[in-house]
């Protein structure tokens, strides 16, 4: 795959992982370092900040999809988790990438405002 590819397969990747039930959020993959980074590089005009937040990358032989979510609490972690793998690796099949390793990480759960609280 080229840069291109791999940008539009991230795009459609990031489209179907917005699509499931219980995903509230999309986030950039990566260490806290690594997005400091990446801000900076956004900051200055050298990444677009339209770019995809799923990350595609391909090295040693092997493709890996990063993808950094915050999900509904009511949804359920593992049940949202399981439903944007499968998604996911459907995708991946239907681009012919089924080797692809795919690493989903939960980086926040979203629970509904409990009623009657005060704000702190």
């Amino acid at each position: 795959m080229n840069t291109a590819q791999v940008a539009q397969v991230a795009a459609e990747i990031e489209d179907v992982v917005r699509a499931i039930p219980g995903v509230a959020d999309l986030y950039r993959p990566g260490s806290p370092f690594a997005n400091v980074l990446d801000a900076g590089t956004r900051g200055l005009g050298l990444r677009d900040d339209a770019a995809p937040l799923v990350r595609v990358h391909r090295g040693d032989g092997e493709d890996r999809v990063e993808i950094a979510m915050g999900i509904h609490s009511a949804a359920g972690a593992a049940v949202t988790t399981q439903a944007v793998y499968r998604a996911v690796r459907d995708l991946l099949m239907e681009r012919e990438r089924p080797g692809a390793r795919v690493v989903l990480t939960v980086v926040h759960v979203h629970e509904p405002p409990l009623r009657g609280a005060s704000p702190v």
